[in-house]
């Protein structure tokens, strides 16, 4: 099995959980952030299946998968839920 490989799709594949759980329901936006992980497993699906690369998958998706978990439990369910309302947008009379 190859380390990089196990470490590159951890990382992949905990960020997209991550940013999937905390997005905003609303909903186009939600759409749009289903397609991404869609998308990105049918790509990495497609190359774990060209490389051969099955048990580095399995292993990279179990850890992910208990990355998130730990996180949810260690931090993730004492944050509020994710709203617009933090949304600045900066002008020229208005920078910061």
């Amino acid at each position: 099995m190859d380390g990089v490989t196990i470490l590159t799709l951890t990382v992949i594949l905990t960020g997209m959980t991550v940013a999937l759980v905390r997005s905003v329901k609303r909903g186009r936006r939600r759409r749009i952030l289903y397609l991404i992980p869609v998308v990105v497993g049918i790509v990495i699906l497609r190359w774990a299946a060209y490389r051969q690369a099955w048990a580095e998958l399995v292993v990279a998706t179990l850890a992910a998968g208990l990355i998130c978990v730990l996180w949810w439990f260690a931090y993730g369910r004492r944050l509020p839920p994710p709203t617009d309302d933090n949304i600045r947008v900066w002008t020229k009379d208005e920078p910061f």
